[in-house]
């Protein structure tokens, strides 16, 4: 008996893989997932920028308003533990806030009068120098970014030679948010105005007279003068 061989039968695969339609969806859809990123992100940033904002205007008026009740630099008022608190730590009614007592004594005196929330104790271990952007928790207020505001009377604006009341808005503030913050109260230059870089964040934080904002460093530091 013969047996007689059947063909074989030639089984073709079709490749696997994206057709250009579909590759084109997907780059559409992945396009519009990163807009919504970025926006999302530029919307908080906005939103902090407006945070820093409210917040350092709150604190000038509470510090012009503390002068105007009790005719004296909140911080530096002597008779603060007598016509405010007892348990507030007085200054010594020179005119500067040129002490850490002082430095850390405003805080406690602005809450205790009312002028701003919150509690603070006043250590002037915990305040750091004059030049610093040091402090503690419960010391000093917190920026929205977890650095603390501190006002000294100091010299330390980018540039400047003269000691000023100056407010200190903390450090760990990427630098496109203090680019935006100065736009805001000033004019948008680091070294020069009221508003301007903290002379210890000048080198990572500016070129060329310019907030670096292309650089995203993200701990920067800024000082308003009086």
């Amino acid at each position: 008996m013969r047996f007689i061989a059947m063909p074989k039968k030639t089984i073709t695969r079709r490749s696997e893989g994206f057709t250009l339609v579909e590759i084109a969806i997907v780059l559409v859809i992945v396009g519009l997932m990163l807009a919504g990123v970025f926006k999302g992100q530029a919307l908080i940033d906005s939103a902090r920028v407006r945070s820093m904002a409210t917040e350092v205007s709150g604190i000038r008026t509470a510090w012009y308003s503390f002068q105007d009740r009790y005719r004296a630099l909140p911080g530096d008022f002597q008779s603060a533990g007598t016509q405010i608190d007892s348990a507030a730590v007085s200054g010594n009614g020179n005119g500067k806030l040129d002490g850490s007592a002082e430095r850390a004594g405003v805080w406690q005196q602005l809450s205790l009068a009312g002028f701003i929330n919150g509690n603070f104790d006043g250590e002037q271990a915990a305040v750091g120098s004059a030049s610093d952007v040091d402090c503690a928790p419960g010391t000093c207020p917190k920026n929205p970014f977890n650095g603390f505001y501190k006002i000294s009377y100091s010299a330390q604006a980018a540039d400047v030679i003269s000691p000023s009341h100056e407010i200190f808005t903390g450090d760990q503030i990427p630098v496109g948010i203090l680019a935006e913050l100065d736009r805001k109260l000033d004019d948008g230059l680091p070294t020069s105005g009221r508003f301007r870089v903290h002379r210890n964040y000048q080198g990572s934080c500016t070129r060329n007279a310019e907030w670096d904002v292309s650089t995203g460093h993200s701990n920067c530091a800024g000082v308003l003068r009086d």
